[in-house]
């Protein structure tokens, strides 16, 4: 039932039938998948990750973005996701704990490449790819679900329709696509998000799986028709292996009806979003008082107990990994008092190793708080006292982060951000022309024009 559904809407869906803001909400998500990727550029690990793709050899199908190397588009579909996830400042859904862009963008770019599709099939496949994702990961609770990361797990079914979308698979074909994915997709155990560099890699195996289900559905390969409950008597299927209670209606609740898209946020920091609402509270009171990091006593954070838990009691040391650092609030409240911005430059090794940081995230306490536990998803609440020596503090709350769809989200804040990230590869005159492509994305007779302009 939920598959066939499922299926029947990605097949059906036409450029022509989607609303004005939800086209214009996925040019906004394109842009900031761009910065993110190229925004990776500097570090040693984008590196690796692309002279491995590289040395792969493999038919040059699409474009390693930034590097500007061809390869498969499996393997662009890897790299980019992984590329996409290595600053923490990818787009996300609050309710689902997902991350779209480092899967449906990576595949739908390099599938789309491949094809020599135009900027319309594009923007539907994304769409499709978004709304799919967005559905799954809503209905796996996130306390009723157990050890994995959703970004890789259910993405994999979100790059397998939109790929088939671009592929024009019918909906008999979507659903084998789907089956196919829910038997060959990753499981990306959560213990690979407290440091380790392989972390990143959540986009990318989703992108190349879902790329290759798409492609082996289209060969003619057959999956499970029913992957998300199973089928009687066994019910044995992906939402139920990965949730004691999954709520499968959101699979298909109001499907069609309400785009999923349009309850992306966008981040403004580079971190972990658990982490947003704390860092935009500590930023507030270090810019309004005009406090010194040598002034601070204590930093008491209480927020809800997801975020206390997996980001609240994490240290950094000299040696601590940027995928550390990312998902360590301490680290993240003592760079935020100390250099009052969070960008890549806060990852850098010598940022990560200055005593002075390492010291003062010592002094940050966090906190579960029983009323903020029990209001998140709705809200993700932090609030932040910071005690100066002598005796003063100050506090401050945030109900809802910065960039939330709640709060809007600043059409000239976002574009300062692609700005921002881009430039750590491109300059500005290349930058401003992929604005300006990204802008009338659905006149582009072919989306490598678009890919072309993303490389060094």
């Amino acid at each position: 039932m939920y598959s066939k559904r499922i299926a029947e809407f990605v097949a059906s869906l036409k450029y022509e039938d989607l609303p004005r803001e939800v086209i214009e909400k996925a040019k906004d998500c394109v842009r900031d998948h761009l910065g993110c990727v190229l925004g990776s550029y500097p570090f040693e690990e984008s590196k690796m990750v692309a002279e491995w793709v590289r040395d792969l050899g493999d038919r040059k199908e699409s474009t390693v973005l930034g590097w500007g190397h061809r390869t498969s588009c499996r393997n662009a579909a890897l790299a980019n996701g992984y590329f996409a996830e290595v600053l923490e400042t990818q787009d996300g859904v609050t309710y689902g704990n997902n991350h779209p862009a480092s899967v449906v963008l990576p595949a739908s770019l390099a599938a789309a490449e491949y094809l020599k599709q135009g900027g319309k099939e594009f923007v539907t496949a994304v769409v499709a790819g978004y709304e799919v994702m967005n559905r799954i990961a809503a209905s796996l609770p996130p306390e009723k679900s157990v050890g994995f990361m959703k970004t890789g797990t259910t993405g994999t079914f979100a790059a397998a329709v939109s790929v088939g979308k671009l592929l024009g698979l019918d909906s008999s074909q979507l659903v084998h696509a789907m089956g196919i994915a829910g038997f060959i997709l990753p499981i990306s155990s959560r213990e690979n998000m407290w440091g380790t560099t392989i972390k990143p890699f959540v986009g990318g195996q989703a992108a190349k799986a879902g790329v290759e289900a798409a492609l082996l559905a289209q060969k003619g390969f057959t999956g499970c028709q029913e992957i998300f409950m199973g089928t009687a008597p066994r019910y044995l299927g992906f939402c139920n292996l990965v949730s004691r209670e999954p709520a499968l209606e959101k699979l298909i609740e109001g499907l069609g009806e309400r785009y999923t898209i349009l309850d992306v946020y966008f981040k403004p920091y580079a971190a972990c979003r658990l982490s947003h609402s704390a860092i935009e509270a500590a930023l507030t009171l270090v810019e309004e008082n005009d406090i010194l990091p040598d002034a601070v006593d204590r930093i008491e954070v209480k927020t809800f107990a997801r975020a206390a838990r997996e980001i609240g009691g994490r240290y950094p040391e000299a040696n601590s990994s940027f995928v550390t650092c990312q998902f360590s609030l301490p680290y993240i409240l003592a760079v935020v008092v100390s250099d009052r911005t969070l960008g890549p430059k806060q990852y850098r090794r010598e940022k990560i190793s200055d005593p002075r940081i390492l010291e003062l995230a010592k002094k940050v306490q966090v906190i579960p708080d029983d009323l903020m536990t029990s209001i998140y998803p709705e809200k993700a609440q932090a609030r932040v006292k910071i005690f100066l020596r002598g005796g003063t503090a100050f506090e401050k709350q945030i109900d809802h982060p910065k960039w939330e769809p709640e709060r809007g989200i600043p059409r000239e804040e976002r574009l300062a951000k692609f700005h921002a990230l881009a430039s750590e590869i491109l300059p500005k005159e290349r930058i401003e022309k992929i604005d300006r492509i990204v802008d009338r994305l659905e006149k582009l007779k072919r989306i490598s024009t678009l890919v072309r302009e993303a490389v060094l």
